[in-house]
């Protein structure tokens, strides 16, 4: 279960908070009639307001020490495969993440008035919640991640991990064995969605516990979204890149499969987006020296920072997943990953420098504003840093490639972009329908949405795949902002300090001045902060048609809402700033006046 972040009030549980109204006012009444004094004692009674500051004060310092301590254990078995005891953590812990505990934040939200406070009461207020639901789910979800490490489908007389399913469709050669591969581990996904399935309705019982008004309305406080206008602007996105994408996946079909893309089928798709084309420019090694010399031409230098720790080791037990881990923000900011091969790894250490950036040149001091919240800015600065290994000028600098081998490079990356972009709209819609239309069967909802969506026919075997591809409250509502986000901030960097924005200090200062506001910032504040009306796709659609050579174009007429959410305490709790510490960034620089 993801942590979570910024949201709605949840305004019906205001319900549980005072339901001695008219005592009290008679309470009041009778204190009007009778002289007024000090506590006979001498002592100050406190407010409600003031009672519970210091309630919550008491509450999120001792989340901050919890999540600090689970955090090293984090990194010891991501560096060493250590093995460590997360779960141990919480004894003597039991009365922090209670239902009574989330009401006393969201009641001290309530009477607050500070945008600020509110917006931290909020981060807290939702991390309170996941922890709570990680709790009551940890039953399932502990025996779906067993149950998903454990299965295995056989393979010529073998036992295969079904973790391993992908990288061996992406591997092999044949449309036959790629099929056959896939019909084989459907028996294995079936087991598996007992055991989500289970999950699903426990977590739709449980929100409500929490007091909100359905599955929806909880995602929507959990995203700092309104998930409602967010789904016109998912269906925009498909009906917009539908003609294109159908060109886009027939070029790509050709080329890497020779075949037609009417014919692949959902078992051909990792052997479709595999990056070949240049592999050998990103030898093993050599991936940390990348990234450190890209920082250096902005005058950053994570290396050099005290407290940043960066861990390349090739030790036996360490994963060879990269991870940024800011254990304390911004005091303690950790960097693992080991020595690998290939563009993929290279994009994957790109994007966790970004997510450690963000936490090292925090200067925000609140606890809930610089640690928590919600997870699509640090995601855009992470994915801004990902998309050099798809920028021309960088390929070219960074790993000599260029010309056709670049180009075609290039054409898969985007199409695979393009790819996700549908595929997370399609997700959203589809999660939103399955929670909305309760009495709809899920496996045809997904059938009919997923088909459209990637534009594949979808067979029996796909569709037992509807829990699998399922994702937790909304998760493609942070990707499509950080995507769309990274972009604008692409776009800017480039328009104020040339092609290769990574070359000038003044880039750096850029973004170390917007890093500074932490996750005290939504997207939206971010994206007016540089300059954008707010956050919008058509800058990244721009980009991947341009390369692509289909034009997209969205019709934002009628969408705006969606992608600025006007709905009070959505996404935005108050109006957004003027954007303190970027005056001298606040709009790309003017272009050179014509020759005469």
């Amino acid at each position: 279960m993801r942590k979570i972040g910024h949201g709605q009030r949840a305004s019906n549980m205001r319900s549980h908070m005072h339901p001695r109204i008219p005592l009290l006012l008679a309470f009041a009444c009778c204190l009007t009639a009778c002289p007024k004094g000090p506590p006979a004692d001498g002592r100050q009674v406190l407010s409600e307001k003031q009672q519970l500051e210091a309630d919550v004060s008491a509450m999120s310092s001792k989340a901050e020490t919890l999540l600090e301590a689970q955090s090293r254990l984090v990194w010891d078995f991501w560096t060493e495969g250590r093995h460590v005891d997360v779960a141990a953590t919480y004894a003597g812990q039991e009365a922090l993440f209670t239902i009574e505990n989330i009401r006393r934040i969201d009641r001290l939200r309530q009477l607050t008035d500070d945008a600020r406070e509110v917006r931290a009461l909020t981060a807290l207020h939702s991390h309170f919640a996941g922890e709570y639901l990680s709790h009551a789910l940890a039953e399932f979800n502990d025996a779906a991640a067993n149950l998903e490490a454990s299965l295995t489908f056989p393979v010529d007389g073998k036992d295969v991990r079904y973790r391993d399913l992908e990288r061996l469709l992406a591997n092999e050669r044949t449309v036959a064995r790629r099929r056959a591969l896939y019909a084989a581990a459907t028996p294995a996904i079936e087991r598996l969605n007992q055991t989500l399935r289970r999950r699903e309705e426990r977590a739709d019982e449980l929100v409500r516990e929490l007091g909100f008004a359905s599955y929806e309305a909880f995602g929507s406080e959990l995203r700092q979204s309104d998930l409602g206008r967010l789904s016109v602007l998912a269906e925009e996105i498909l009906q917009a890149t539908q003609a294109p994408y159908r060109v886009v996946m027939e070029r790509l079909s050709q080329r890497e499969l020779g075949m037609a893309f009417k014919d692949i089928t959902r078992a051909d798709i990792p052997r479709l987006f595999r990056s070949r084309e240049v592999e050998d420019a990103f030898p093993k090694g050599e991936s940390l020296l990348k990234a450190h010399g890209t920082l250096a031409g902005m005058g950053l230098d994570l290396g050099e920072l005290p407290h940043v720790t960066i861990d390349a080791r090739d030790v036996k037990g360490k994963s060879s997943r990269p991870l940024a881990l800011a254990v304390r923000v911004p005091s303690d900011v950790r960097i693992s990953f080991k020595p690998g091969t290939g563009v993929l790894h290279q994009a994957r250490v790109l994007h966790e420098f970004g997510h450690a950036l963000h936490a090292a040149f925090t200067t925000e001091t609140r606890f809930e504003l610089a640690r928590l919240g919600n997870p699509t800015v640090g995601e855009a600065y992470s994915a801004l840093f990902e998309d050099l290994a798809e920028d021309p000028v960088w390929l070219e600098e960074h790993a000599g490639v260029s010309g056709e081998q670049r180009a075609q490079y290039l054409a898969a990356s985007s199409a695979h972009k393009l790819f996700l972009i549908r595929h997370a709209a399609g997700r959203l819609l589809y999660q939103l329908e399955l929670h909305r239309r309760v009495e709809a069967d899920p496996k045809a909802l997904y059938r009919e949405i997923m088909s459209r969506t990637d534009d594949i026919p979808m067979t029996d075997e796909d569709t037992e795949r509807y829990l699998v591809d399922q994702e937790d409250f909304f998760q493609s509502a942070d990707s499509f902002r950080a995507w769309f986000l990274a972009g604008q901030l692409q776009a800017q960097l480039k328009a104020r300090f040339g092609p290769a924005w990574w070359r000038t200090s003044q880039a750096g200062e850029f973004l170390k001045t917007l890093w500074a506001k932490g996750n005290a910032m939504s997207a939206r504040e971010v994206a007016q902060a540089i300059g954008e009306k707010g956050i919008e796709p058509d800058v990244l659609l721009l980009r991947l048609g341009t390369t692509l050579q289909v034009p997209m174009k969205l019709n934002l007429e009628g969408v705006e809402d969606a992608i600025l959410p006007a709905a009070p305490g959505l996404e935005d709790f108050t109006q957004p700033p003027p954007a303190p510490g970027l005056e001298d960034f606040s709009a790309p620089p003017a272009p050179p006046a014509p020759a005469p």
